[in-house]
């Protein structure tokens, strides 16, 4: 692999700052590590790492993620962020 994975955090990041609502220190977040582990689920996101409490995930693949922009809710509360469906 050409580039370095990034963690699950890394990636929360990268797709908050993409729906334009960037996680700040001390403030609700806008996007959590659940949301990244539905990605996952859903097969938009692959969990590189075999280690149960963390993930690792292709910087590449994030950015494809984070190029959709906006993504089905699958609750009020996170909106565009936790997507339902993978097409």
């Amino acid at each position: 692999m050409p580039q370095k994975p990034i963690s699950g955090g890394e990636a929360t990041d990268r797709i908050t700052a993409a729906l334009g609502a960037p996680n700040k220190r001390g403030e609700k977040t806008a996007v959590t590590s659940f949301v990244v582990r539905r990605f996952i689920t859903r097969g938009l996101l692959t969990d590189l790492s075999s280690n149960p409490k963390g993930t690792l995930h292709h910087p590449g693949q994030v950015a494809e993620v984070c190029a959709r922009g906006t993504w089905p809710s699958s609750s009020p509360r996170t909106p565009r962020s936790a997507p339902t469906t993978s097409a």
